[in-house]
């Protein structure tokens, strides 16, 4: 009841009082950037998802905005990927390679906002979408959302509203981040989810096993699919949040001058998606509503990135855009000015959570994609969040008694130095088509754009890349990666509360791009 006398009180002001607000400037809007967190890009309804109805507010979303074919991000792990969106640069430009802190030597997105007048916040995973520990720096006002509330629609609204509260009694435009918690493991009703007491938030409407399929790129098996059952009811969920959110927006009477875009941090959390450079890893959906402004419209021509983000903010609030940015705005995409900025994206893996190293580097055009990368020599096997859950676990023992069960679950483990698809017929990356003579001039052509951009980035990995054909110098390069990502463990400032050498409260050191002790 106070809240919503509050609020009346605020949109009473908002609307009749004669003020300078940044809201009520014709030509600086307020932005509101929704994240889900791992949901892949075919999930939602509008990008072909199987189930009904599964999610209407990101639909009706899309509707009334510009919906992207052919987005992609940066990093297909958390806060690599959404650092990205904030900086305008690739994570080894920056050095946020993997879950640790790194010094923040240029402008990231919201304190050039901040300059320009905006007020600036961050709804849940403050730490996640920040470069440094700084967060005052970056965030006006940031909330932390602990336990089973993060996975509360009604809690995020609440959160909204008290945040646009504030930004109306500045008498500023906003920035505001909002990163709903689903469909990120666990799921709904996996038992550790129902352990912690997750599952009081239900979801709007539940699915059952009859419902859902199991993605191509996972084989067959009833564990796996009540593994991926849990996965979308846990996206439905996360639409439900996402209802709420645009909800608080309409009723705050903002909307009409706020640009909402939404995406997925990365794919699915489940083998071949998650962690990966495969089109799973890092094809995202990305929508972009401003309808006062903006017509919708499908975009099936230009490839964009979340690397992109940043300049087409500042281009759209009529900020400076610094010459270090990296990323190219798309704002004349949205506008119909231009019909595409780029033929190519790249993405990259540098690291898990817990710091092991496993970097692969990717470029992607609208049909083939070329994967490099250098641990995958044959002595290594690739880590990550999934090797812990039901998915991974079901294939390991599937391979103990299928071959070709065996050959697609080695392949996830050990990889091979290059792969090549063509994602136009084989969108799950089943079939590697490096050794085939016939491609030979689309991975010398792929191979060419790769290396141009790793020069242009001053990527770490480009001498691997060089001598890709020499196993030795490989696996000594490796080898040197590994010491110097175990020697980051024990001494830089976490993002988690344990990585590979145990707990991180007595860390200390920010990662510098320019140290050669961790570069």
């Amino acid at each position: 009841m106070i809240r919503s006398i509050f609020l009346m009180i605020a949109l009473f002001s908002l609307i009749f009082c004669k003020s300078v607000t940044g809201q009520n400037k014709e030509n600086t809007p307020n932005i509101l950037l929704i994240t889900l967190d791992d949901m892949n890009w075919d999930s939602p309804g509008v990008y072909g998802g199987i189930i009904p109805d599964l999610t209407p507010h990101i639909d009706n979303l899309a509707k009334e905005g510009v919906l992207f074919e052919n987005a992609y991000v940066q990093a297909p792990n958390c806060s690599p990927s959404r650092v990205v969106i904030q900086t305008g640069l690739y994570p080894h430009q920056t050095g946020m390679r993997g879950f640790y802190y790194v010094k923040d030597n240029f402008n990231t997105l919201p304190e050039i906002l901040k300059d320009n007048g905006y007020f600036t916040g961050v709804l849940n995973k403050p730490a996640d979408t920040s470069i440094s520990p700084n967060f005052d720096k970056y965030w006006d006002d940031r909330t932390s959302i602990k336990g089973a509330k993060k996975r509360s629609a009604k809690n995020y609204s609440e959160l909204l509203e008290g945040f646009l509260l504030k930004a109306n009694k500045k008498q500023k435009p906003f920035y505001c981040v909002v990163n709903i918690a689903d469909p990120h493991k666990p799921f709904f009703n996996d038992p550790s989810s129902i352990k912690l007491g997750f599952d009081e938030f239900k979801p709007s409407k539940m699915y059952t096993i009859k419902d859902v399929k199991i993605p191509e790129y996972l084989p067959k098996n009833a564990r796996i699919k009540k593994e991926v059952l849990n996965y979308y009811n846990s996206v439905k969920r996360g639409d439900d949040c996402v209802g709420e959110i645009i909800k608080a927006l309409k009723s705050s009477r903002m909307a009409d001058n706020t640009i909402v875009i939404l995406l997925s941090d990365h794919g699915a959390p489940f083998p071949f998606a998650k962690s990966s450079v495969y089109k799973n890893g890092v094809k995202t959906p990305l929508i972009v509503s401003y309808p006062s402004k903006i017509k919708s419209a499908i975009e099936s021509k230009s490839m964009v990135s979340s690397v992109d983000i940043a300049p087409t903010i500042l281009e759209m609030t009529g900020s400076s855009i610094p010459k270090e940015l990296v990323g190219k705005s798309f704002y004349s995409v949205l506008t119909k000015k231009k019909e595409k900025i780029s033929n190519y994206v790249f993405a990259q893996f540098d690291e898990t959570a817990g710091g092991t190293p496993r970097p692969s580097r990717t470029v992607i055009g609208k049909k083939y994609g070329y994967i490099f990368n250098p641990w995958a020599t044959g002595s290594r096997v690739f880590i990550s969040a999934s090797t812990y859950h039901a998915t991974y676990k079901t294939m390991a023992n599937m391979s103990k008694v299928n071959e070709d069960a065996k050959k697609r679950f080695d392949h996830w483990k050990f990889r091979t130095i290059e792969e090549l698809y063509d994602y136009e017929d084989d969108p799950h990356a089943l079939n590697n088509l490096i050794d085939n003579p016939k491609y030979k001039d689309v991975v010398i052509e792929l191979r060419k754009q790769l290396k141009i951009q790793m020069i242009k980035t001053n990527d770490y990995v480009l001498p691997a890349f060089e001598d890709k054909s020499n196993i030795e110098y490989l696996n000594k390069w490796m080898q040197t990666q590994i010491k110097k990502a175990d020697a980051r463990t024990k001494s830089l400032r976490w993002k988690r509360f344990k990585n590979n050498n145990g707990p991180t409260k007595n860390n200390s050191e920010l990662f510098n791009i320019n140290n050669a002790k961790f570069n």
